[in-house]
């Protein structure tokens, strides 16, 4: 018997209703977001393209080029000549989550494959993604089988990100999540509603609700090149999170805060009493200068997490585009698949 109770559980009777509203024929827009990818895209593009149109699927595949130096934009521009693809150049390089928020504002299809352009995420499940959207799922999604591929730094940090992000809140965002996903129309439009600069594309997927699957898949190796996202475009990602979706780090300095001070108030009782008992020596001067630096450095601590979130503040309120786009390229009337 199934647990209503699960998270994620979708009552049938709603899976039967999204189906029935599924177009016959719809548009599959696959968004690969690229920076400096030259070894990789055209492969991908390829494979897509076969693997959509084995299962008769009209698709177009859209390009989003974070500002890449190599020449990623000449071989997609080649590409596009035989294949259905669209490159979408954004001025600069704006960030992976910059990239897919480009790509989901400008497509045209009923439903939106989300996939990186170095094989990681394997292109052959996305038939199988499809099929369960098919069945009424608005949002079918990746989860990482295992993280044996990764140091143990990276794994760590990931844990305690999460462990932080969900501590005490309401809608907790799965662990392991990927970007490799299917977005229904649906989704999207719920997305593009969303204005804020700071994007956390995991937070905000989890946030918008809909039927949503998550399915296991095993990440596979880059196919070529190397990656551009280190720890420290870790770090920031993970800075992005814990300020878009929690309060937990101000909960945290808060409670940092009240224990000092009642530490302090009992250290008072504590000197009173010894004071009164045995008499002030004049004595405790590395007692004081510990104290001293040591509230000092909570203090300025605080003071840093504070400006995490008064910084993001200021970004929102600035008003600035999201992204610029330098140039859109359409393929030709005869590509379109």
């Amino acid at each position: 018997m199934t647990d209503t109770r699960q998270p994620g559980f979708v009552p049938p009777y709603l899976l039967e209703l999204h189906a029935a509203e599924r177009p016959l024929d719809p548009l599959v827009s696959c968004i690969i977001p690229a920076y400096n990818e030259s070894e990789n895209i055209v492969p991908m593009l390829e494979t897509l393209h076969r693997l959509l149109k084995q299962h008769n699927l009209r698709h177009e595949l859209v390009v989003v080029d974070d500002g890449s130096r190599d020449d990623t934009v000449p071989k997609v521009l080649e590409a596009g000549q035989r294949l259905p693809v669209t490159l979408i150049q954004l001025s600069r390089n704006f960030g992976k989550e910059i990239a897919l928020t480009a790509g989901i504002d400008n497509i045209a299809g009923d439903v939106a494959v989300l996939i990186d352009g170095d094989f990681q995420h394997p292109p052959e499940m996305v038939p199988v993604f499809l099929e369960k959207w098919r069945e009424g799922y608005d949002m079918v999604y990746s989860v990482r089988a295992n993280r044996d591929n990764e140091t143990l730094a990276k794994r760590a940090f990931t844990r305690v990100f999460y462990a932080l992000l969900n501590s005490g809140a309401p809608l907790k965002i799965p662990e392991n999540t990927q970007d490799f996903r299917v977005l229904d129309r649906s989704i999207l439009d719920a997305l593009r509603q969303m204005p804020e600069r700071n994007r956390f594309m995991k937070g905000l997927y989890n946030w918008v609700g809909f039927t949503q699957l998550a399915m296991e898949t095993q990440t596979q190796q880059r196919r070529a090149g190397k990656s551009s996202f280190n720890f420290r475009s870790l770090l920031g990602l993970g800075l992005t999170g814990l300020t878009a979706f929690s309060n937990m780090p101000l909960r945290i300095w808060t409670l940092v805060g009240c224990v000092i001070s009642m530490l302090s108030i009992g250290y008072a009782i504590w000197e009173f009493i010894h004071t009164m008992l045995y008499g002030n020596p004049v004595s405790g001067w590395p007692t004081l200068a510990v104290a001293v630096t040591f509230l000092g450095g909570v203090q300025l601590l605080s003071i840093g997490i504070l400006g995490e979130y008064v910084g993001r503040i200021f970004n929102e309120v600035k008003g600035r585009p999201t992204y610029l786009i330098s140039r859109i390229s359409k393929p030709r009337d005869g590509q379109r698949a």
